[in-house]
């Protein structure tokens, strides 16, 4: 069996289990299959799903939640737009980078886990050492799931006046990430308590990644985590720029700031056809009042 050229399938993996378990899509950028095969899950046990493995290195997994048509916002400020049209890259930051304190923060009942397995000679690392290299080992975009304006992530990342919300769609985004030929996940955040966490599945370093403060709960977060987890993992730099091979199948429009002047107006929209971006500008829908 092969695939179309440029195209992706979605797999869905179904744990059979009596414990709750989110099920992932999983997108492949392949052109033949390697391999079929089932999988046992080191700790749901037995399942009933196949594992279909690809000949390449490009991978994006995707909680089956998540609609290929759902629309998402990245807010930024000016000189972050300017940074996506003129090198035609997403930034794409190292999770130990952001101001959250709690950003793959470890559950209280899994720190004591791990450590209790590191005690018994089990683990080659303690709770801290996996804190640790959850958040130099992996990187993030946070992106908001929704089509609709939120006047405090305008104000919170560039500004009312001076700022802009790229828009692109779950599908886009995929397409996008093949270019990468890199594992890629997309998961919708989950707001929690962390001292309150009881139940939870932790399979790798960036599963932490998937977890926030219910503080954040008004992000409405789908978050890109991209893993770097080699050898020399603690010398990862603090960015990364991944490239996006075409802006105009990834970007689907750029909004403007809801209280930008007409010059910021023009100035966007000069940008844009300068850099030959196709999609359309228009003006956040908080910038006009009803009639």
């Amino acid at each position: 069996m092969e695939l179309p050229e440029g195209r992706f399938c979605f797999f869905r993996h179904q744990f059979t289990s009596t414990r709750k378990y989110d099920p992932l899509w999983t997108a492949y950028a392949g052109q033949r299959f390697l391999f079929a095969s089932s999988f046992t899950h080191p700790i749901e046990g037995k399942l009933t799903f196949r594992v279909v493995t690809y000949m390449t290195q490009a991978q994006v997994t995707i909680d089956v939640d998540i609609k290929k048509n759902a629309i998402l916002r990245r807010y930024m400020d000016l000189p972050k737009l300017l940074d996506l049209l003129h090198f035609q890259k997403l930034y794409i930051r190292r999770a130990d980078g952001f101001s959250d304190r709690l950003e793959g923060a470890l559950f209280p009942s899994l720190r004591s886990s791990i450590n209790k397995v590191h005690a018994e000679g089990a683990a080659l690392y303690d709770a801290d050492d996996f804190h640790r290299r959850a958040r130099i080992g992996s990187y993030v975009s946070c992106w908001t799931m929704s089509g609709q304006d939120s006047m405090a992530l305008w104000q919170l990342y560039g500004g009312v006046r001076n700022s802009v919300a790229v828009t692109t769609t779950v599908d886009r985004l995929v397409t996008t990430s093949f270019a990468w030929e890199r594992s890629v996940r997309l998961h919708r955040v989950k707001y929690v308590d962390h001292s309150k966490v009881k139940n939870y599945i932790i399979n790798s370093y960036e599963d932490v990644l998937q977890f926030k403060h219910k503080a954040y709960k008004h992000e409405k977060e789908l978050r890109i985590l991209v893993p770097q987890q080699s050898d020399n993992w603690e010398s990862n730099p603090i960015s990364l720029r991944l490239p996006v091979p075409n802006l105009d199948s990834f970007v689907r429009s750029i909004v403007v700031a809801p209280e930008a002047d007409n010059n910021f107006f023009e100035v966007i929209k000069g940008l844009c056809a300068k850099y030959g971006l196709r999609a359309p500008v228009r003006r956040s829908k908080l910038a006009f009042v009803p009639v």
